[in-house]
């Protein structure tokens, strides 16, 4: 097999061949031991497969996997293509191991090296994070090692927990669990959080976590649960007509829901909350602890109910409509485990092997994280005013449409003849025609950060 050199990434074929080096992935496969000696089963056209072998049916099979694997190597040193149930034996716990090191591997590389930074008024923090999960419905014939979380029947499920990084713009963190892993489990604070927003749904509500997230110097904004109980410290705003009449002094330590009860429904509101974060022990007796941090409410006419939202960034730096943007901005990730499951078969192949079920996992998580490090590379090498006209869910509907077109080209560029280069450009030139919006919107996500 020829192997390419890659000076620089002036094209779609130099950066192909910068990002897939050879020794690495096959020195990845050694150390994880899916592979020993090199025979039939050649690593990187088996990750190549995987990556671009975007499905062409409703559900995605092992045969399909293999007949791609098979279409694509065309070495002449191998006189026989290796047979449908050997291939199907490597799809075991070593293949697990070697794609979640190539996972780590390239989500590293897309958070040293992504293009994107952060503007307006989030210029100022290091990055922001938004940790979400989605739940892989897989086999009933795992129930036993993997139970679903809230079924009546012998469902099974595998549980992933993303952190998307909007500096990265991409995962920064992908772990699979079983489904009956509470999300709040999985969130990690530490020093690393300091000048760091987090933005987290329900699913990770904790007032210990975010005082923990105050103590590190990070910034959080979340929904507030129901059942939460807090009381009214100060009201920083609120509708002019109301504020203005309204005794500051009497709704002073009322319980926040008490508080919106007596008031109009209309408006939003900024106050100052104290909440329970906790007990401490002093002279063996047990002390309450409170915290305030700021509360935005808002008053939803369609729903007929109140929005709010906690969070411990002032309002000197943000108005009560910026919180309530930075909150909308978490629907990033669950756009991002749409494109997941709608252009790129996550949790469309039903499989009753373990190992198979996390090999699907990991491959369509590497798929992603690829697709999006593509995706930056294409808008940070276009031209200025046509940065904006790139967005991520018509970019994975382009990339999974093209992707079988990577493996043809690929497979002329390994084995075959005659002049490949026009080839790549090419599909350079279609992935970047075909994944340009016609229609320019502002979007959270533009609004917010941008691919230099």
């Amino acid at each position: 097999m020829k192997k390419p050199s890659s000076k620089g990434l002036k094209n779609l074929k130099s950066w192909v061949f910068q990002k897939f080096t050879f020794d690495f992935i096959e020195k990845t496969a050694r150390e994880t031991g899916f592979m020993q000696r090199k025979r039939k089963l050649d690593p990187v056209l088996l990750i190549f497969t995987l990556i671009f072998g975007v499905s062409s049916h409703m559900k995605p099979t092992l045969d399909e996997i293999h007949r791609h694997y098979i279409d694509l190597d065309d070495n002449p040193k191998i006189l026989t293509s290796i047979r449908n149930q050997s291939f199907r034996k490597r799809f075991n716990l070593k293949l697990v191991d070697f794609l979640k090191s190539l996972m780590e591997h390239y989500i590293d590389q897309m958070v040293h090296q992504s293009p994107a930074h952060l503007k307006g008024i989030v210029g100022g923090f290091k990055d922001i994070l938004v940790q979400d999960s989605s739940i892989i419905r897989i086999s009933k014939k795992l129930y036993e090692l993997h139970p679903a979380a809230r079924s009546r029947d012998e469902s099974a499920g595998l549980k992933i927990h993303a952190i998307y990084s909007v500096v990265s713009n991409s995962v920064k963190n992908a772990i699979i669990t079983t489904e009956r892993v509470h999300d709040s489990k999985m969130l990690k604070i530490g020093p690393e959080i300091e000048n760091i927003l987090l933005i987290n749904d329900l699913g990770y509500y904790s007032l210990k976590i975010f005082s923990k997230i105050q103590q590190y110097g990070g910034f959080f904004v979340s929904r507030i649960k129901s059942n939460a109980v807090f009381k009214v410290v100060s009201i920083n705003s609120g509708p002019s007509e109301i504020t203005s009449i309204v005794d500051h002094i009497r709704f002073k330590s009322i319980n926040g829901y008490d508080f919106l009860d007596l008031m109009p429904k209309k408006g939003v509101y900024d106050l100052i909350c104290s909440f329970h974060v906790g007990d401490k022990r002093i002279n063996k007796i047990k002390t309450p602890i409170f915290q305030e941090f700021r509360v935005i409410c808002t008053w939803n006419p369609l729903t007929e109910k109140w929005h709010l939202y906690i969070t411990n960034i002032s309002k000197e730096l943000f108005s009560a409509d910026d919180i309530y943007d930075l909150y909308r901005f978490r629907w990033v990730i669950e756009l991002i485990f749409k494109e997941l499951k709608g252009d790129y078969d996550l949790g469309k192949m039903f499989l009753g092997n373990e190992p198979m079920a996390f090999i699907h996992i990991y491959s369509m998580l590497l798929r992603f994280i690829i697709s999006r490090d593509l995706f930056s590379w294409i808008v940070s090498t276009s031209r200025k005013n046509d940065k904006g006209k790139y967005t991520p869910m018509l970019w994975s509907k382009v990339f999974s449409e093209k992707g079988l077109e990577f493996l043809s080209v690929l497979n002329q560029n390994l084995f075959g003849k005659g002049n490949v280069n026009k080839r790549w450009v090419k599909l350079e030139k279609s992935l970047r025609h075909l994944a340009k919006s016609r229609n320019i919107k502002e979007t959270l996500s533009l609004k917010f950060s941008e691919i230099l």
